[in-house]
Order: structure tokens, then sequence, then C-alpha cells
């Protein structure tokens, strides 16, 4: 007996292992979610699927996510959700001292009702609801110490009498498990014991689920799974059930093909029923916890975890899958070589081959690899420190050229290769086992890529300077001519990127296409590369040349393929989910297997993907419409949305989670019938034209649109003011303002005239004082005509009075010399003397100059002022006097007589009277007296 067990046992080791070893490398993408994904708890203790959404119970509430966004949801207590179930239409979940439902509302949101506010307090104190199932009509939701029933309305508690833990529905039959017990049936609203199951009372019953026809499969905590039958009870006999024993099992859900057992200690082990095979999903291949508190698999073949920390979703039919299962610490991968079923992998740490049995380091290769090339039955890298060849997986150098970038062969020469590499290229050519190698003379900086135009003309990448073209001898051992002028026509010449396409040497800078016009000799703008690619003429191809189907990387990162270059009804986007933030900048590449495998360089992995699988839809599927908002607020759902022309009308869409579908939407009767991709599933609009208007939401796989999809009118409200009452308003405010014209006009009518009145008024007082003017023109002019006139006569009398002193004095003194020639015969000689200077007083009487001042200040008022003020204390009293006779115009002969001096004494004092007044010879004394 011992030995029959040891043989059983060893069997299914064997299988174990060899199961292993046939998914090792075969790991489906694990898609992880965390709580800055979802925004909500760590914990997620249940998860459900309905009405094409995930349900999730969260630490925190309630999470909701429809393939594109979660949302989240908190109960009115505010309490953690333990449990989550979807039936007919509402999400049951389960809390501490609380369960009820939620049901979507009218705008999309799920609202919630209680069911335990129904029940007397004290039956659902200190409960908490672990476990929710459907009983026919019935609801079921489970706490460690009980059940409540739900149906018609009403809510039944039962009571257990003992702990009660894993439960479920099995053929219409609900059954629970009690601790120290056995496994109740529900009958009749009491448990019954099932006698048969009493060999368990002393395990931890976590699952009840069933299994095949008959058959019950119950999974225990540290004890392994067993199979109900027909009354009798034994262990699961498959080499899984030792696992289970070791890691905790926690949760179990049994589909059609698949068997999936959720840990505490290790994750998912995924069992095939199909072909007997499984494998594990841990922390170490991908999982972000490797405690599974609950375990989804929905009808698109995705498996989903609500994890102890985050969630995780695992498409289990899977159409891509990654070759570094165990994730060792590859590094970087820069390039792939797939040769006799094992792929060979480049990185920054080395060489490592993957293959059925995972994936294992090259020895002797570590360092950075740049470049691998298969030339017959031997690889050829490119290594930092040199180039070596790898046959039957053993590395041997063959050259000390390191930094090899590129291997290309010679087209019309047999087994001669050329490398270009840190110096610049290098010639190989095979020799039997060997390598004849020898770098090529006349180029010495770094080629990171070499495209040939034609024999011995090829065009060179820089590392980090641009393109050249470089022209090559006879024998390719020297380069004769390097041309650089061609850099001149790129943004960036760091990063140009160096293709053929069709014939054309092309490149690709700054998310542009150019390409080489040899008759012109210059760079140009690639148009029918441009037009090929429409809208993704900013993506460039990461596979090699000639070789279908085409991996392009878009500016933005997205991946897309085509069967062919030229066929865009063939292309479609790899998801996201994939490949995201993985991608080595500016170094991506892929390697195309076979017509249906692309293996794509991702850092610390290499992603597999089948292009026929995840391409093909075997029929379109539907976006669902999840809320409609207006500003930002929700609206009803199921009518027909009213907006304002300014309004921005957001309408949320969704496709399952990872639907290789695309969602579109047109707008037929606004604009051009073309569909336009809904971003982040999001439909944004506005400024819509007034009146109805038809959102057309489709999916498009590839570049297909499908045939059918959903409609949704909204309606864009004329303003007010464009209805009746707008129009009576605009009557009313044409009536106003007519009324206000006629007013306005009837005012300034009466202004104007007012306006002209007073003008005329204005002119009237005008002409008058313009005739006053005149007239007192004329008065002033008749005034200084008397007063020039009074001027001339006094003048005249003023010169008239000189010249009477003039010729009194001349009298006198002619009297004077009269009377002195008979002085001799005058006997009265005192008398005689009296007279004599009575006339000499007469003569110089200070009287006549009195007079003759006071009239001439009366003509020339401020003469003697300006003159003083002009020549301050220089003049005398007796020059004045000359001034003053200057300025009548009297000659020396009239003004000698009027001093009492000579005409002789009259030119002296004129001569020094010139010098005080500082006049030049120039200057006439007559006219500058006359001008002051």
């Amino acid at each position: 007996m011992p030995l029959q067990r040891l043989l059983y046992t060893l069997k299914y080791f064997i299988i174990f292992f060899s199961v292993c070893q046939i998914f090792g490398q075969r790991r489906p993408p694990i898609h992880n979610f965390n709580i800055h994904d979802y925004q909500a708890g760590i914990q997620n203790w249940g998860i459900a699927y309905g009405d094409k959404n995930v349900f999730v119970a969260n630490n925190e509430g309630l999470l909701e996510f429809d393939g594109n966004t979660w949302r989240f949801y908190e109960l009115p207590n505010k309490t953690i959700v333990r449990s989550v179930a979807y039936f007919d239409g509402k999400v049951y979940t389960g809390s501490y001292e609380e369960f009820g439902y939620w049901e979507k509302t009218k705008t999309g949101d799920y609202n919630y009702v209680s069911l335990s506010e129904r029940i007397s307090g004290k039956n659902i104190e200190t409960e908490s609801i672990w476990s929710i199932y459907k009983l026919k009509e019935a609801i079921i939701f489970k706490s460690f110490s009980g059940i409540f029933v739900y149906e018609n309305g009403r809510i039944k508690t039962i009571k257990a009498g003992t702990t009660i833990l894993g439960g479920n529905v099995v053929n219409d039959e609900f059954f629970v498990f009690g601790r120290e017990k056995g496994i109740y049936k529900l009958k009749d609203d009491k448990l019954l014991l099932e006698s048969e199951t009493a060999l368990l009372k002393d395990f931890k019953v976590q699952s009840i689920v069933p299994f095949e026809e008959g058959k019950v499969m119950i999974g225990t905590s540290l004890n392994g799974c067993f199979i109900w039958e027909n009354d009798r009870i034994a262990p699961w006999k498959h080499p899984l059930n030792e696992l289970m024993k070791e890691n905790q099992l926690n949760k179990i859900s049994i589909e059609k093909e698949y068997i999936f057992l959720g840990t505490i200690k290790n994750g998912v082990y995924v069992y095939s029923r199909k072909n007997n095979q499984f494998y594990n999903l841990n922390v170490q291949n991908g999982l972000q916890n490797n405690t599974v508190l609950g375990i989804l698999f929905n009808e698109r073949g995705t498996l989903w975890l609500s994890l102890d920390n985050g969630i995780s979703a695992v498409p289990i039919d899977f159409d891509g899958y990654y070759l570094n299962p165990s994730q060792q610490d590859i590094g970087g991968v820069y390039d792939m070589v797939s040769y006799n079923n094992n792929t060979y992998i480049a990185t920054n740490t080395g060489v490592y081959v993957g293959n059925q049995d995972g994936i294992k380091f090259i020895e002797g290769s570590q360092g950075h690899i740049w470049n691998l090339s298969l030339v017959d039955d031997v690889i050829i890298c490119g290594h930092n420190l040199g180039t070596y060849e790898i046959k039957n997986d053993k590395w041997t150098s063959i050259s000390n050229q390191n930094g090899g970038y590129v291997f290309k062969e010679l087209e019309g020469v047999p087994d001669t290769y050329l490398q270009g590499n840190y110096s610049g290229l290098t010639l190989y050519k095979k020799n039997g086992n060997g390598w004849d190698v020898k770098d090529v003379e006349g180029i010495d900086f770094p080629v990171k890529n070499l495209v040939f135009e034609k024999d011995h003309i090829a065009w060179a990448a820089h590392t980090y300077k641009g393109v050249y073209r470089i022209h090559f001898s006879e024998d390719y051992s020297k380069v004769t001519r390097v041309e650089e002028q061609y850099n001149k026509y790129f943004q960036n010449s760091y990063l140009i990127k160096l293709f053929n396409i069709e014939g054309q040497i092309s490149f690709y800078n700054e998310g542009k296409w150019f390409m080489f016009n040899p008759l012109e000799s210059k760079i140009v703008d690639f148009e029918s590369l441009n037009t090929i690619l429409g809208k993704d003429s900013d993506a460039y191809p990461i596979t090699d040349e000639g070789v279908n189907p085409i991996l392009f990387k878009k500016a933005d990162g997205t991946l897309f393929i085509r069967e062919q270059l030229n066929n865009a009804e063939t292309q479609f986007y790899l998801p996201t989910r994939y490949y995201q933030n993985r991608l080595l900048k500016n170094d991506e590449r892929a390697i195309v297997v076979n017509d249906s495998i692309i293996q794509i360089a991702l850092y610390n992995d290499i992603l597999a993907v089948n292009t026929n699988r995840i391409s093909s839809q075997k029929e379109p599927e539907a976006p669902s419409i999840h809320r409609i908002l207006k500003n930002g607020t929700p609206l009803i759902l199921d009518s027909l949305p009213t907006f304002k022309q300014r309004d921005t009308i957001v309408i949320e869409t969704s496709l399952p989670f990872l639907s290789n579908s695309t969602i579109v939407y047109s707008l037929p009767n606004v604009m051009d019938s073309d569909y336009r991709e809904a971003k982040e599933g999001k439909i944004v609009i506005t400024n819509l034209p007034y009146g109805e208007t038809t959102v057309d939401i489709r999916t498009k796989v590839k570049s297909k649109v499908s045939d059918t999809g959903v409609k949704l009118s909204i309606e864009t409200q004329k303003p007010w003011y464009l209805g009746v009452w707008g129009i009576l308003l605009a009557i009313l405010i044409f009536l106003i303002i007519g009324l206000v014209v006629l007013t306005i006009n009837k005012y300034m009518l009466i202004r104007h005239k007012k306006y002209l009145e007073d003008q005329f008024e204005h002119q009237k007082e005008l002409n008058r004082k313009e005739e006053a003017l005149i007239h007192e023109k004329k008065l002033n002019e008749l005034q200084k005509l008397q007063h020039e006139k009074e001027l001339k006569g006094k003048t005249k009398e003023l010169a008239n009075t000189a010249l009477e002193m003039t010729k009194k004095n001349e009298i006198l003194s002619d009297l004077r010399e009269e009377l002195v020639y008979f002085k001799s015969e005058i006997i009265d000689k005192l008398r005689f003397n009296k007279l004599l200077k009575k006339i000499d007083r007469n003569i110089n009487n200070a009287n006549d100059w009195e007079i003759f001042e006071s009239n001439f200040n009366q003509i020339h008022d401020s003469f003697f002022k300006n003159l003083i003020k002009l020549h301050p204390e220089k003049l005398t009293s007796k020059d004045l006097k000359l001034c003053a006779y200057l300025k009548m115009n009297l000659s020396s002969k009239e003004i000698a007589p009027l001093m009492s001096i000579s005409v002789r004494g009259v030119e002296i004092h004129r001569y020094r009277l010139r010098k005080k007044l500082n006049l030049s010879s120039e200057q006439n004394l007559n006219e500058y007296l006359m001008n002051i």
C-alpha cells in the first residue's frame, strides 16, 4: 500500500513538472489595477459581473468598472463592503451590520437601498456579510453565525448555532459549512446537517462548488480539495491538491473549460480541464499580490481577481504572452532572433535564450548586446566589447570590433557582410568555419544603421550626428567619398531613422517622413508614404524591412500592425496595456516569427502577440453608453437630452475590457460622415446647431467600422429669443426703438430750431459787434489822425518855442554885444552892469528850459525815462538837453544859442555824447535818439 501511494504521488509530480514546463513561457499578460487607478481602498474582498460591468467589494465602498472607467460608490454608513453579487439588474453588497442592493438610476449611477433596516437591530448586530447567493427567487446573505434570506420583499433570519464558512448554491439547493459540524443544507427555512460531510468538521471549508455531473468540489483552507459524490467524500486526486495544502486555498471557481484556485500565499492556479494542464500566476510572474480574495471569470474569457492589494485582470484565452514568466532581471531588450524554436534575446546585460523550458543566460555574454543576426546556423552578436558568434549555445569571439549595431549581407558578394560599429564599418567574409575581418578604410565615425541605395553606395546613420551618403570601392574595403550635406534638410540631426521602403531611401525625423530624390540629389517630403499612412504618418516601422506583417510605433507610443504597407484595411492597434511604458525609447524593436506571431522587445521581457487572434472579432461588439453629462451634470439616459448651444456634452461610452475594437462616432447631420475616435471612451460635443442631432456611435476593428451601433438623439434648444417670446420681444423692442427715435427726432428738431435761433441771435450780435468794431476803428483812426495832428501841432509849437528861445537868446546876445560896445560911453556904470546881468539871466533862463522840457515830455512822455534806463549814471542834465534838442531834429547851429555855447562846442558835445551812449561810427546819433 505505501508503495502504491509512492508511485501514485510520483506519477502526479511528473505530470506536474511536465505541465509547468509546457506552460512556463506562455504566461498571459496580467493587467494590474491599484489604488491610483480606482481611487479607493487597498483590499478588495469580492468581485462580480453584470450588465457588462465589473463590480468589486472594496475596503472603502463599491467599485464599478465599465472596461474603461472606474467609479466609486460609498455606503451611507461608510463601512467596508465585504461581499458583492449581481442578480437581475441589481448589485447586492454585504457589509458590517449592513446589507442591501444598488439600483441603477436613470442617470447611470447606482443608488443604495438598505435591506438590513427591515430587520431587528439585534439580529444584525456585530454581523458582517461575507457572501451573497441566489437561490431560485431568493437572495441569501451569509454571515459567520447565520443567513438572511430576502424573498418577496421579506427577510428571514436563520441562525446556524455554529460558525459557518464556505457556502454555495448547487443544483438549486443551498449548502453551507458549519465549523466542527459539517455541511448543512437549507430546507424549509432550516439548516439540516448532511451526515456524510461530518468527516470535514475539523477542517476549514472555504468553497463548495459544482464540479462535474453529480459531483461537488469542496475546498478547504489547509487540507486540499475533496470531491462529494453519491453521499461519499474523497480527496481530489490531482497534483494540484498538494499545492493547495501548501499555499492555503481560499477561493474556487469552476468553469466549463477551466478551474481557478485562488490561494492566500501563492496567487491563483489556472487548470485547463480540456488538456489537463495548469500554471500558476503569482507575484513572481506579474500578479501584484499573492492573496486572492475573490475570483470572477466572465464570458469574454477574462479572469478577474480581487486581491488583498489591488485588482488584476488576466485574459486566459489570451492573444499574447510573455517570454520571461519568472520575471528574471534581464534588463532592456535591444534585439531578438528566432531560430530553431528558440528566441535569442539581446539585452544590456547579455544574451538570453527563451524556449519551452523557460529562459536562460548564455554563459560568457555578459555586457551590452546591440544586435543579433542569423547567418546560416550561427548567430552573430554585436557586443559592447567585441563581435561574437553563438553556435549550439556556445559563445565564441570572432572579432575585437566592439559595439556592433548592424550586420548587413552584401548583395551579389557571397558570404560577405558589413558591420556598423563604434569605430565605423568592418568587412566580414565567411571562410569555412571562420571569418576574415577587416576594417573599412576612409570612415571614422560610429555607424548605427546602414542602408544600401545601390551597389557601392549606401547611407549610414551616425549614432548622434545624422546621416551620410557613402561611396565604396569596388571590393568594399574602402570608403572613397562621404557626403554629409544632407543633414541640413532635417530639423534634428540627432534623431534620424534610416529605412529602405519600397526601394526608396527613407528618413523619419521629428514625426515626419522624407526621402532621397536621386535625380535632384536632395532630400524631399515622402508624400506617397504620408498618403499611405494617412493620419498615422507620424509612425515608423520597428520590424525588419521587406517582412510582413509590419509593426509600427506612433509618436505617442502606441503600436499598430498592418499585414501589408499599402493595405490600410488590415491595420489594427495593439491594446496598450500589453506594452505600456515598457518600450525602449528610440531603440524599439520587433521581429516577425511567422505569419501570426510577432515578438516585441520590452524592458525586462518580450511580448509575443498572435496577430491573427488579436485582430479577429467573431462579431462586432456594440458600445455601451454609461453617462450623459451636461456641463458636468449627469442627465437621464432614456430621455431625449436637451441642451443649449453653449453647453458642453460629454457622452461616456465603453467596450468590454481588452476589447480589440475602438469606439468611433459621427454626427451625420452636422458634419462630414467620417467617424472620429472617442478618446478614452468620452465623446465631447459642443456648439451643435439648433434642432435634433443624431450621434452615431459604433465600433471599429482594424479600419472597418461596424455596420451596427448605438444611436443617440440629442436636441439643441433654440434660445428663447429665437422663439415666439423672442419675436414678441423683438417687435416690442422695435416699437420702443421707433418711439424713442421719433421722440429723439422731435427733441432734436426742437433743439435744432433753438440752435438755429441762437445762431441767428449770435450772428446778429456778431454783426453788431463787428459794426461797433468798425465804427470804433474809424473813430480810433480819426482820433489817431487827431492825435497825430495835435502831435504835429505840439511838435511844431515846441519847435517854434525852441526857435523863439533861440531868436530871443540871439537878440539878447546881440543886444548885449551892442551894449558892451557902447560901454565906454555909458555914464551910469551901475545900471549898465545890472542891465547886462539881466540880459545874461534871460539868455540862460531856467524857466525857458522847464517850459521846453514840459512841452517835450507831453509829446515824448517816456523819452527821458527810457534814455536814463538804457544809460544809467552816465548822462548829465546838459547831456539830456542835447539829447532832447537832437530828438527835435535841431541842427547844431540851432542848438548852440539854446545851450549858450558855440556851434563848435555843440559838435564837441555831440562827440562826447556818442561815446557816453557807446555808439559805433556807423550809427547815426540822431537816428538812435529818434528811435527811443
